[in-house]
């Protein structure tokens, strides 16, 4: 920062160094230091530390020192404290120093204490102000206010909303829609809510799906429904879900999507095909992991893309996504706020995400998922988990307890120095027998999965699946008339 004393400087920032790097007590000092040398930002620091440890007091007379030496970010903390306290005339008072002194938020904020007082004109000023120094949602409020409720300026409204949207603001992008609407443009009302959709405002989504089962395109409204669901939770997108499964006569689809917000007991079908083509791989490479690491503590290193067990240190690791034994959920890292998506152990991860959203399978794109209704829910998640990890390819999956024991961390190894799983005939029918049961109506899927996993030539018909490997090994699956494994043979190919 400039125009401050020059001692004043290298303690100011110093101590918001140590303040971001939780060395308070550093922090404090420094800081103080800097304001006594004619640093304001230093008592404005020192009011934002006091805040954290819950000293409200403190933190009002420290911001009050800043703000009385010209610090408008400080004004603003004082009138955000006076409007929550109630004294919307100090709140007033503060939010104006804030905005005179070139703070968007004094401006946007007194823009919204002069509409509820009733001077909407003065209040569009400041809101035009604040929109001049970034704040998107003061084009939001000015377009809220020109359009009201469809009976005002709409190209006023339309105008700001748009500009609004440009900036990221989604329910800007939300309203603009229905400003087309009453304009009547029927195009750009659509376009205006897939942009809010995504840009992630969770009215958008719910609307599309809507507006297309109305014009009677159903597998357009369970596209935008289910994003709906996914992305925002809405209970009413999972209901119309359900019914429209229901009248399609797909009961597990529409057990799933009811289920989805308040909590799943099943995969969805999606899934369910999904997993079960890699089920049998998915369980002979757990089993070669499991034999080669063997048991023991786990740390990780997410920079250094490292997992070290048992005195041994794999690399090639991704950062799947964590199980809370409290709350039965399932979070994938991607989705989890305590981690950056560019961390090098989270990004290969894109490529779960991605196909999902690519194929549609809910359990892979959804960022957290609910297993709490599942016989075993943490059973549940590793099943879900090391069926998604074969996209990455690579040795399987590996979980350690974190926080007392509250959570499972999950990891998959990519280690060149690990063995491989090879084709074995005489385990294959065990590795079928096993994934079969654990996807009872998707075997024939299990088998045919695992054949062509293991580059296998295949032969099928109604009642028997056979493959044969490369390297002369053969399996040979019969099932039932409804699908059902009724007897696995391996051996080694005549001829």
């Amino acid at each position: 920062m400039t125009g401050y004393p020059a001692g004043s400087v290298e303690p100011y920032e110093r101590g918001v160094e140590a303040r971001r790097d939780g060395n308070l007590a550093e922090a404090e000092k420094l800081l103080k230091q800097a304001f006594e040398a004619g640093h304001p930002g230093g008592a404005h620091e020192l009011g934002g530390i006091a805040a954290q440890l819950g000293a409200d007091r403190e933190a009002v007379a420290w911001w009050r020192r800043a703000a009385e030496a010209g610090l408008p970010e400080s004004a603003f903390e004082l009138g955000y404290g006076a409007e929550r306290d109630g004294d919307l005339e100090a709140a007033e008072r503060w939010y104006r120093q804030a905005a005179e002194g070139g703070f968007s938020g004094g401006a946007l904020n007194l823009g919204v204490l002069l509409e509820k007082k009733g001077d909407v004109a003065e209040a569009m000023d400041f809101f035009r102000r604040a929109w001049e120094l970034g704040e998107d949602k003061a084009a939001y409020n000015l377009g809220r206010l020109y359009d009201d409720d469809g009976k005002g300026d709409l190209e006023a409204a339309e105008a700001w909303y748009i500009r609004a949207a440009e900036r990221g603001n989604g329910g800007a992008a939300f309203n603009l829609g229905f400003v087309r609407q009453d304009r009547g443009d029927a195009a750009g009302q659509l376009q205006a809510w897939r942009q809010s959709a995504d840009l992630g405002y969770h009215k958008a989504a719910f609307c599309l799906g809507d507006h297309f089962q109305k014009a009677g395109d159903e597998d357009a409204a369970i596209g935008w429904f289910r994003r709906s669901v996914q992305e925002a939770g809405v209970e009413h997108a999972a209901r119309r879900l359900g019914d429209i499964y229901r009248g399609r006569g797909d009961e597990r689809s529409a057990r799933f999507w009811s289920e989805f917000v308040s909590g799943l007991s099943c995969y969805s079908p999606e899934f369910e095909a999904f997993a079960a083509a890699g089920s049998a791989a998915a369980i002979q490479r757990q089993d070669v992991l499991n034999a080669a690491v063997g048991d023991g503590d786990i740390a990780f290193d997410l920079d250094a893309r490292t997992l070290t067990s048992g005195g041994r240190t794999f690399h090639g690791v991704t950062f799947l996504g964590s199980f809370s034994h409290v709350s039965d959920t399932w979070l994938w890292a991607w989705a989890n706020p305590n981690y950056e998506n560019d961390v090098a152990a989270i990004v290969p991860l894109a490529a779960v995400r991605e196909y999902g959203e690519r194929h549609a399978v809910p359990e892979l794109s959804a960022g957290r998922l609910d297993l709490c209704d599942f016989p075993d829910p943490h059973q549940a998640a590793t099943t879900m988990v090391i069926a998604a990890a074969a996209l990455l390819g690579g040795n399987g999956v590996r979980s350690c307890r974190v926080n007392d024991g509250q959570g499972s961390f999950y990891f998959h190894l990519d280690d060149p120095s690990l063995p491989a799983a090879e084709f074995d005939p005489l385990s294959a029918t065990r590795l079928l027998m096993a994934a079969a049961e654990i996807f009872p109506t998707e075997q024939r899927r299990v088998v045919r999965g695992f054949l062509a996993h293991h580059g296998c030539r295949i032969r099928e018909s109604e009642e028997v699946v056979e493959g044969i490997a490369p390297q002369g090994g053969q399996v040979t699956v019969a099932f039932t008339p409804d699908g059902l494994i009724k007897a696995a043979s391996a051996g080694h190919a005549a001829g």
